[in-house]
């Protein structure tokens, strides 16, 4: 597919809003169905064998499969859904392209890799002869939530020898990245009359005591040895809620949090960390509860030397004549493939660094390499 088509394929992609709802309803912009239709049907057209997978309603995947000379298959992956299009600097579905950038809300993040890989897979569908292993390709929703796309499909058995997951990575391969498990932590107090505060327990108040230790302990680097690649694993508190009104003395507070974890370290002994951290740092007459973790994503630590890596920068170097392997602190699809048994890496064209912002953007010459990574990788069996 030439740079003009795959130009257009992700303007196009860009065009439908994708908006990932969270737990909230779909429609109007939000939900994945209609660019999971779209991907099916352009796929379709191409000749490529499809179907959805709709893991929650409103919210399907795309599955595409072209058959390989052997039953072996090789997974590429990218996800659908983007974060909020609020406070961009431009119209966000409006797909502009200038030179050799394509702007708007998931241009980076995630719809340039899903372009490529589409790109690639009708290629290698319309060849002469069939690539050397059954080659997969899903476009997953909930990605940037709680990978529910991705986790159904595990969890209907689908699996490979190998895996290529597409973010924007600036078409370095990535062999390792952080994991991430996330949790409330709660503050119990008593209700009373704000004109009588003594009455009461203020659970925002312990909750303000917390929250100083809690930077403390974030500060000092949580967690155990450093990677080399990726440092240490962080903690970040995200969201706080607490009392209903201002006449109230509020009887409970809550806050979510961000624990980053290094791979191979377990999500369920960096939670406890931290309960052990807060029962000694903080004082104070009311119950503290550590709820969840509710989300656990794993880390990602593929050797140098492995087999997919050396095909992948064989690949990458042969395009674009460097291949360096890096590692990336943000959570993917590739560290669920890996805990399912699929050794994977991640590899996509744009920015790490576009991804979220206010002036998301594509580097076009990336795209069209990408495209051309992944039919080599498709056609080769990862090989």
């Amino acid at each position: 597919m030439d740079r003009a088509q795959l130009t257009e394929l992700a303007a196009e992609l860009v065009r439908i809003p994708s908006v990932n709802p969270l737990e909230g309803p779909v429609g109007d912009g939000r939900g994945e169905a209609a660019v999971a239709r779209f991907v099916e049907s352009r796929l379709r057209e191409a000749g490529v064998e499809c179907e959805l997978k709709e893991t929650q309603e409103g919210r399907p995947s795309v599955v595409a499969r072209v058959r390989g000379e052997s039953d072996e298959a090789v997974w590429f992956d990218a996800h659908t859904d983007t974060v909020s299009a609020e406070g961009m600097e431009f119209e966000p579905f409006a797909a502009r392209v200038d030179e050799d950038e394509l702007y708007g809300r998931g241009a980076a993040d995630d719809k340039g890799s899903l372009a490529a890989m589409m790109g690639a897979l009708m290629e290698v569908a319309k060849g002469e002869s069939r690539p050397e292993a059954t080659v997969i390709l899903t476009a997953s929703a909930d990605e940037e939530y709680r990978m529910r796309g991705l986790l159904e499909i595990l969890d209907s058995g689908m699996r490979a020898r190998a895996a290529v997951v597409g973010e924007p990575t600036g078409l370095e391969v990535i062999i390792a990245h952080k994991g991430v498990a996330r949790f409330k932590v709660a503050t119990k107090g008593t209700s009373a009359h704000s004109s009588r505060p003594e009455d009461g327990v203020n659970a925002i108040y312990h909750m303000g005591r917390l929250l100083a230790a809690l930077e403390a302990y974030a500060k000092g680097g949580v967690g155990r040895d450093a990677h080399p690649l990726l440092g240490k694993g962080t903690l970040s508190v995200g969201v706080i809620r607490g009392g209903e009104y201002v006449n109230v003395v509020p009887d409970r507070c809550e806050i979510d949090v961000d624990r980053r974890l290094l791979p191979g370290e377990e999500a369920r002994v960096a939670v406890n960390a931290v309960r052990t951290y807060l029962s000694s740092a903080v004082e104070g007459g009311m119950g503290t509860e550590l709820i969840g973790p509710d989300l656990v994503v794993p880390g990602l630590d593929v050797r140098a030397d492995h087999e997919l890596v050396q095909a992948v920068s064989a690949a990458v170097k042969e395009v674009t004549g460097r291949a360096p392997l890096s590692g990336m602190t943000g959570a993917t699809h590739a560290g669920q493939l890996m805990k399912a048994g699929i050794p994977a890496v991640v590899l996509g064209p744009g920015a790490t660094g576009q991804a979220h912002t206010a002036a998301e953007e594509l580097d076009l010459n990336e795209l069209e390499q990408a495209a051309a990574i992944y039919e080599r990788l498709m056609r080769s069996g990862c090989r």
